[in-house]
C-alpha cells in the first residue's frame, strides 16, 4: 500500500430478510427485498446514484437461477454509473464480498459499495440434490469419491474428539447455545429450544455428527452499504477496523492437521493485527458454525482457547449469551440459518446492529467491538473482519 492514501471504512446501512426453510418468494425477490431494505436503512438517506460499486455474493446459480446479478441490482436502484460483479467463495461468498468492498473503499477505488448476498437453497427439489450442488465446493478427488460436507466435517470431528478428549455432548452444547440465542432473533429460521438430550437422540448423519449438529438448508438475503465517508450518511457508523482473508488446502485429506481450520487462524491474525487489537478485547463474535465442530475449532483458531481446549469454553459457558465472550448471539448458522451467499453479509448486519445497540433482546451488553469469521467449503478459505463503534 506504499504511496496509497488509506480511507476509513464504515457500514452505514444493513438489512436482512428473515431466513426460512422454504420461502414463497423467488430468489430475485429475496435479493430485491434486501437491496431495497438496505437503501431505506441509511439514517441520512442515500440514493442509488451514490452507489458506485455493487457486489452480489452467492454460492451457485443452481440455488438462485440467476447470474449477471450486479447489473440487475444497478438497474433496480438506478445506479447507472456503478460497476461491480457477482462473487463466490463457496460458503465464504458473503465474507469475500465484504473483504473486496473494504479494500476497494480504503484504497479510494470506490466511494460507496453495496454488498448483497442471497441464496434460495429450496430451489433444489430435495436435500440430496442440494447436497450434490454443495459438494462442488470440494476438490475433484472429494467429488469423485462422493464426499459430502457431512462426511468431511465428520472426519474433522472424529479426529478432534479422538485427539483432545472432547465428547459428542460437548458438540451438542454448541447447538443448544445457538438455538437458545435464536429464540431472541426475529430473523432466525429456527425458533426452537433444544437440549443436549435432543441433540444426542437425533439421528446420525455422519458419525459423530448428528442431525442437530448440522446447519440447515436455508432461503434468505442480506445487504450492507459501506462507505469511505460514513459520517455523511449516519452519525453512528460501524467501522471496519481490520480484515483478513486466507486459504488452506481445499481438501481435508491434504492438510497436515485435519482437526484445524488454518485459513481461519491466518485470516484472524491478519484482521486483528491490522485492527491493532488482541482477540481478548473483542466483545462478541459471529462465527461459521456450519457444523458444531467448526465453532469449537474456530475458538482455538481465533485464540480464545488453547489448542485442543475449545470445548472447555462451552462447558464453562464462556461463549454463551451471558458469558464473558458471547459467540453467535444471532443464533449462528445452526439456528439463524445458512442461506450461503447471505451468510457472511448477515454476520456483518448482526455486527452493525449490535454495535449500534439495535439488536433488541439479543443485544450484547456494552458491545464496543465485534468479530466475524466466515469460511468456505470445509475450511479451504476464510474471511475475518473486526468491527468497532
Amino acid at each position: 500500500m506504499l504511496g496509497v492514501r488509506l480511507h476509513s471504512v464504515g457500514l452505514v446501512g444493513a438489512y436482512s430478510t428473515k431466513y426460512e426453510t422454504r420461502s414463497k418468494k423467488k430468489s430475485w425477490e429475496l435479493l430485491r427485498e434486501a437491496v431495497d431494505g438496505v437503501l431505506k436503512s441509511v439514517d441520512n438517506g442515500i440514493d442509488g446514484k451514490d452507489i458506485d460499486f455493487i457486489i452480489v455474493s452467492n454460492f451457485s446459480d443452481r440455488f438462485t437461477g440467476l447470474v449477471h446479478t450486479a447489473p440487475l441490482v444497478a438497474s433496480w436502484i438506478r445506479a447507472r454509473n456503478a460497476r461491480g460483479f457477482r462473487i463466490e467463495s463457496a460458503c465464504a461468498a458473503g465474507g469475500a464480498g465484504l473483504y473486496l468492498a473494504y479494500n476497494l473503499l480504503r484504497t479510494g477505488l470506490a466511494r460507496n459499495v453495496l454488498v448483497a448476498g442471497y441464496e434460495k437453497m429450496s430451489m433444489q427439489p430435495s436435500g440430496a440434490e442440494a447436497n450434490e450442488v454443495l459438494a462442488t465446493a470440494g476438490t475433484p478427488d472429494e467429488i469423485l469419491a462422493g464426499a459430502t460436507f457431512f462426511s468431511l466435517y465428520a472426519l474433522i470431528a472424529r479426529n478432534y474428539l479422538e485427539r483432545y478428549g472432547a465428547t459428542e455432548e460437548d458438540l451438542a452444547l454448541v447447538a443448544v447455545k445457538n438455538h437458545e440465542n435464536a429464540l431472541r432473533n426475529p430473523l432466525a429460521q429456527y425458533k426452537k429450544k433444544i437440549t443436549i438430550e435432543d441433540v444426542m437422540k437425533s439421528p446420525y448423519v455422519a458419525p459423530p455428527l448428528k442431525l442437530y449438529d448440522c446447519s440447515p438448508l436455508s432461503d434468505g438475503a442480506a445487504a450492507v452499504i459501506l462507505s469511505s465517508n460514513p459520517k455523511k450518511y449516519t452519525d453512528t457508523p460501524v467501522y471496519i477496523a481490520g480484515a483478513g482473508m486466507a486459504f488452506d488446502e481445499p481438501g481435508v485429506y491434504a492438510r497436515g492437521d485435519m482437526a484445524a481450520l488454518k485459513a481461519a487462524k491466518e485470516a484472524s491474525g491478519q484482521a486483528l493485527k491490522s485492527a491493532n487489537l488482541d482477540v481478548n478485547k473483542i466483545d462478541f463474535f459471529e462465527v461459521h458454525d456450519c457444523f458444531t465442530i467448526a465453532e469449537v475449532i474456530i475458538y482455538e483458531m481465533l485464540g480464545l482457547a488453547k489448542r485442543g481446549e475449545g470445548y472447555k469454553l462451552l462447558r464453562d459457558q464462556v461463549t454463551f449469551f451471558h458469558g464473558e465472550k458471547p459467540v453467535n448471539p444471532s443464533g449462528g448458522l445452526k439456528a439463524k440459518g445458512h442461506p450461503i451467499g447471505a451468510t457472511g453479509v448477515g454476520m456483518a448486519c448482526e455486527a452493525y446492529w449490535q454495535l449500534r445497540g439495535e439488536a433488541g433482546e439479543r443485544q450484547v451488553k456494552d458491545a464496543e467491538t465485534g468479530l466475524m469469521e466466515n469460511h468456505g467449503g470445509s475450511g479451504g478459505s476464510s474471511v475475518v473482519i473486526v468491527f468497532t463503534r
